[in-house]
């Protein structure tokens, strides 16, 4: 733990534990949908595998016929004002934000809307079109806007000390804030170990339903050509990877379970806007590792596919999202507040 940084996570938790005592008095108002929300978010500051999850409920939502929107902050985007986004517009994920124009693209079915403000977003939406469900993308702490479910989703593989309030952890607010959750699901359970898995089920909340997922590499998708090959595919063979996401450790852990990563494996900053000429500097850095193959994120696929100069030699690894336990628990939860 990074214990010089105590007093400044002192003062940060104590902010936060202002504005959530003017929320839950009441003082600080709170804008309400004309439709149901449910909001999936986190503690930490990504990389808990939220934007899988939040494909994983629309796709169970859309395939029950239902009409859906997601609201998402354009977080490291140029879009200044709420709007609908566009996966087709050239250089999207730029402009919309890279996981906005992920989802947009994995459903065609579905309206999503990114802004600077989630509740001022979703009065956007709502003024649009009738939606049957609002799905806010990382809303946990947007205490502005109303919801029906709080969804909060834990990493399985996440060191418990990165559970101190930032900047000594990673965070946003202290570990009680947990009380606020409907249901909590434990990702990627799948990689954690019994005895680390054991430890976080120990802090959970007793009186919260808790929900278990597995993630894993099922396929890979061409930039280029959007052909899939099976991880058999890959197995054997050694991997350049690049990315730009909150957990790349996780990435590689599994892209070693297929075979061996290259050393010089290049990782930015989560959400990092690719330039052109990051893009040739991976690719040169691929070619010189002599790696098999070039492999990336879904979410740096969506922004890679239109400036890498050989988009034809880069796979984007898909993951796959299986319910351990009781199948279907989380769709019955959401599906009870839709009217």
């Amino acid at each position: 733990m990074k214990i010089y940084l105590r007093p400044l996570s002192f003062v940060y938790h104590q902010l936060v534990g202002v504005k959530n005592a003017l929320y839950d008095r009441g003082i600080l108002g709170v804008y309400k949908a004309p439709c149901p929300v449910v909001s999936v978010g986190n503690l930490t500051v990504g990389g808990t595998g939220k934007t899988p999850l939040t494909d994983y409920c629309l796709k169970t939502l859309t395939a029950a016929g239902k009409k859906v929107a997601v609201v998402s902050r354009s977080y490291r985007a140029q879009v200044n004002e709420p709007t609908l986004v566009d996966p087709r517009r050239p250089s999207a994920a730029h402009y919309y934000g890279d996981e906005p124009v992920l989802l947009a693209k994995s459903n065609p079915e579905v309206s999503v809307f990114v802004g600077p403000s989630k509740w001022r977003t979703t009065q956007y939406a709502c003024s649009e079109d009738k939606f049957d469900l609002i799905i806010v993308d990382d809303g946990f702490q947007h205490r502005k806007l109303h919801r029906d479910v709080n969804v909060v989703i834990l990493d399985a593989t996440e060191v418990l000390s990165n559970y101190e309030v930032l900047p000594e952890g990673r965070a946003r607010e202290a570990w009680r804030g947990l009380d606020r959750a409907d249901v909590i699901l434990v990702t990627k359970c799948n990689l954690s170990t019994q005895d680390d898995l054991k430890l976080l089920e120990d802090r959970l909340p007793q009186n919260k339903e808790v929900l278990y997922f597995a993630y894993d590499i099922t396929k890979f998708r061409n930039l280029f050509d959007e052909r899939e090959l099976s991880r058999v595919d890959f197995e054997g063979k050694k991997s350049f990877l690049v990315s730009a996401i909150a957990r790349p450790d996780v990435f590689e852990r599994m892209m070693r379970d297929l075979g061996e990563v290259s050393k010089t494996s290049i990782h930015y900053r989560d959400h990092h806007p690719y330039s052109q000429q990051d893009a040739e500097s991976v690719y040169e850095e691929f070619k010189r590792s002599k790696a098999d193959l070039l492999v990336t994120t879904e979410k740096d696929a969506v922004k890679l596919r239109s400036i890498f100069p050989h988009p034809e030699q880069v796979w984007g690894a898909v993951l796959e999202i299986q319910e351990l336990g009781k199948k279907g628990r989380l769709n019955e939860i959401i599906s009870k507040i839709l009217r």
